[in-house]
């Protein structure tokens, strides 16, 4: 997991480094309606340049006269034992998925430094799974979104961020979470077979206090399935998905 957190605004290079602990509530998967509580160690790690910046995540900065910019897009999906969930009894498990691709952005604001920007993000994910023995390609899922950042200016202070887009991804995506094969046709639970297009609205709010050197963070996902192209899938239980997470967090060493 990597916290969200501030630029700075100097040209020289800054960084900081640091390590916390939090804890998450979190659907099994989209549509299911079982969760989980994980506590998850949290690193931290922030770098600012006049070309790159690394928080929320790498950034690649064009031309300074240019409010175009490409960010490295990451998400994550938790591995699953169908034993825990009622729609998958019987199902094989689901692997954990690494998320990861490139993000087209654009400051509708034109601030890449300022107190606040509001920009367009356009990020494609290739969605991995990964177990102990083998990694595979599930899909590519394409979320363009609306994006508002209130930046940390000075030491302490508050941090935020506000994003809301749609949600679309392949057939492979969707089949890999919710198609229900043949062999594994219940009377509580039919065939399925998915298809491409519309994932759901999604919604993340995040949030950080920083006070000297400890960040108080916090973490809110919303996602509604209602007219996606895996709606009518049976393991899709509720057509509302939330995720939470809090945590702390202390800078150990910094730039300066």
């Amino acid at each position: 997991m990597i916290l969200f957190c501030s630029h700075a605004t100097a040209l020289e290079p800054q960084w900081q480094l640091g390590a916390g602990i939090g804890a998450v509530d979190l659907r099994l998967y989209p549509g299911s309606k079982e969760s989980k509580i994980y506590v998850l160690p949290v690193p931290y790690f922030t770098y600012t340049s006049s070309i790159l910046e690394i928080s929320h995540g790498i950034r690649g900065l064009l031309p300074s006269n240019s409010d175009w910019y490409v960010d490295f897009s990451a998400d994550f999906g938790l591995p699953v034992n169908s034993d825990d969930s009622s729609a998958r009894a019987g199902m094989p498990d689901l692997d954990a998925t690494l998320q990861i691709g490139p993000s087209l952005e654009y400051s509708i604001t034109g601030s890449r430094t300022g107190a606040q920007e509001f920009r367009l993000e356009l990020p494609l994910r290739t969605a991995i799974s990964i177990d102990a023995d083998q990694q595979g390609n599930e899909g590519w899922i394409l979320e363009p979104r609306l994006v508002y950042e209130k930046r940390r200016i000075g030491r302490s202070g508050l941090y935020a961020k506000a994003k809301a887009g749609l949600r679309y991804a392949t057939q492979d995506y969707h089949a890999y979470y919710y198609d229900v094969d043949p062999a594994y046709v219940t009377p509580q639970r039919s065939l399925f077979e998915s298809e491409k297009g519309y994932s759901g609205l999604v919604i993340d709010l995040h949030a950080t206090w920083r006070q000297n050197d400890v960040l108080f963070w916090g973490i809110l996902r919303y996602q509604n399935l209602n007219h996606s192209a895996i709606e009518n899938s049976p393991l899709v239980e509720d057509k509302d998905y939330y995720f939470m997470g809090i945590g702390i967090t202390w800078i150990l060493a910094a730039s300066l």
